[in-house]
């Protein structure tokens, strides 16, 4: 239904923006084969992405970047639970105090307004998190226990509503034999994160999907044109894989 319309096509979009914010790498420094401190691009190329699905400015999907997570983690629960009309003091509003107290900063969460829910205005209905390019390894567990968070969320006025979040990183390889290895390589990468996940937490209420994909390689090099004569390139070898880790909630 409405509830999960975004989070069907998001990972779409993530997997869009990789590619997007890669070519933009190589616009801006004209080397195909060299990485960049590209977080900032795929965090744009990301937001841009989720902004296709938009048929006007901010309809259905609001998007922030660098969003407070003390912002976030209260918007996640229900504003108010209803009681008894009868009853003085049955009905319940949701505490001003943060769930997640920190000063961190969510990279991009993205709010809906769905019709006959908890909430009476736009709602957080997923967050994503983003690392340029070889992230460490603790870094990437620390993003995705993040993640974790906002399901577990509760207060007086309910559960938390977040559908769905990601995490995205990329990886670059300076060599690359055939496609064999680039297969081999996303396989490992995946198993990576999957033996990660263990340290992140408890999962197994949440739907979890791994998945490594090429953004771009090159084998051989480029045959250049230096004075009349033609060289080949092998600056421009390279072989670069976005990853994506989803966490959704499970359909009953």
């Amino acid at each position: 239904g409405v509830r999960f319309l975004l989070e069907f096509k998001v990972y779409k979009q993530v997997f869009n923006a990789t590619q997007s914010a890669c070519e933009d790498m190589f616009r801006f420094s004209g080397e195909r084969g060299k990485p960049i401190n590209a977080e900032y691009l795929f965090t744009v190329a990301v937001a841009r992405e989720i902004d296709n699905l938009n048929s006007f400015y901010g309809e259905p999907y609001r998007i922030f970047l660098e969003k407070s997570r003390k912002e976030l983690s209260r918007d996640c629960l229900p504003p108010i639970k209803w009681g008894n009309s009868w009853e003085r003091g049955s009905t319940v509003f949701r505490e001003r105090k943060p769930t997640i107290n920190t000063k961190e900063r969510a990279d991009i969460a993205v709010y809906e307004h769905i019709v006959n829910s908890s909430h009476m205005t736009h709602q957080p209905i997923c967050v994503i998190e983003l690392k340029g390019f070889n992230p460490a390894r603790k870094l990437v567990i620390k993003d995705l226990k993040r993640n974790l968070e906002y399901f577990n969320i509760t207060g007086k006025t309910g559960n938390s509503v977040i559908q769905s979040t990601l995490f995205s990183a990329l990886y670059s390889y300076n060599k690359v034999k055939c496609e064999a290895e680039e297969c081999e390589r996303k396989k490992n990468l995946e198993l990576q994160y999957k033996s990660w996940l263990s340290e992140v937490g408890n999962l197994s209420h949440l739907d979890v999907n791994v998945c490594a994909h090429t953004i771009s390689s090159d084998y051989v090099g480029e045959i250049v044109d230096e004075a009349g004569v033609e060289i080949l390139d092998t600056s421009t070898i390279h072989h670069f894989m976005g990853i994506i880790v989803e966490f959704k909630v499970k359909k009953i």
